[in-house]
């Protein structure tokens, strides 16, 4: 594929995914009553399924979406990764007393994955007995329906989109991709309350956070060749940040401290992609990619 091509088709692939995602929300808004699990599910497989209308319609194939499984070791980046930087945010916080454990957590949900929810088990157990439940049941059960659901957003973001940035020249093609992917939840974070009172900011910070996120999940796909790899990545961030570390603290102003796109989330995220490019991994993966058959 030629580079003007590829231009060409970056952005019309970009127009069309930000286009559905807001046609998706008035369509919400508008009236067709759904399920919140149905509504997020369906959103979050926009950016796949027009990756696969793009490839059968401009027969371009499947070869490059990275269907190899990907060794051990990056699967343990991408699973354990998303892990470490949450608690190293909420160990920040907690040195700097700027955080708690959330009030009444015996009266919350022990898991509220997407399509399902989990009481708990030992309802009367202590604090600690309580989170203990509640990491293994987003560690081992939660992860599943995030997965599913992060595999519809990385079939576009990093088996689509990535590659065609990379073909058709685009300078620092993991950061493009992310920044596509901020955009791309703009009438999310716009039409839903997710902005919490102050939309300029959260757009802002969460297309920050969609940035260097964007970085690691890039690198990760690169690096192990393996679209699978980059889905478990983004199953992994949301799991932990949101429905385990989430759900189990609180502090003052906590969407803009340690929330999803909080101040202490994109610092560690920041101090990761900087190490990546510093480091010359994402060098030595994209000219591989680059070279590749």
């Amino acid at each position: 594929m030629n580079r003007s091509a590829s231009h060409w088709k970056v952005g019309l692939y970009v127009a069309g995914v930000v286009a559905a995602a807001w046609l998706w929300f008035w369509i919400l808004k508008l009236g067709l009553r759904l399920g919140e699990w149905a509504a997020i599910t369906v959103l979050m497989w926009i950016p796949g399924l027009l990756s696969i209308l793009f490839r059968v319609v401009f027969k371009e194939g499947f070869g490059d979406v990275g269907w190899r499984v990907g060794k051990a070791r990056f699967w343990l980046w991408a699973y354990l990764g998303p892990l470490g930087l949450a608690s190293f945010s909420i160990m920040l916080a907690l040195l700097f007393g700027r955080v708690t454990l959330a009030p009444h957590l015996q009266d919350q949900t022990m898991l509220d994955a997407l399509f399902f929810k989990l009481s708990w088990p030992m309802r009367d157990s202590s604090t600690a007995g309580l989170l203990w439940q509640r990491f293994l049941s987003v560690a081992l059960i939660g992860i599943v329906p995030g997965f599913f659901c992060a595999f519809g957003e990385e079939l576009g973001w990093r088996g689509y989109l990535l590659p065609r940035l990379m073909q058709a020249g685009w300078p620092y093609p993991l950061l493009l991709s992310g920044l596509v992917w901020g955009i791309w939840h703009f009438p999310f974070i716009m039409l839903t309350g997710y902005a919490h009172g102050a939309v300029a900011l959260s757009l802002l910070m969460f297309t920050l956070l969609t940035v260097l996120v964007g970085v690691f999940i890039g690198w990760l796909r690169l690096a192990s060749g393996s679209i699978f790899v980059a889905a478990m990545a983004h199953a992994s961030f949301n799991a932990f940040v949101q429905s385990f570390f989430g759900a189990s603290f609180d502090a003052d102003k906590a969407w803009f401290l340690i929330g999803d796109y909080g101040v202490l989330t994109l610092i560690p995220y920041g101090l990761l992609g900087a190490w990546l490019y510093w480091s010359r991994r994402v060098e030595a993966v994209s000219v591989e990619h680059a070279v590749a058959p």
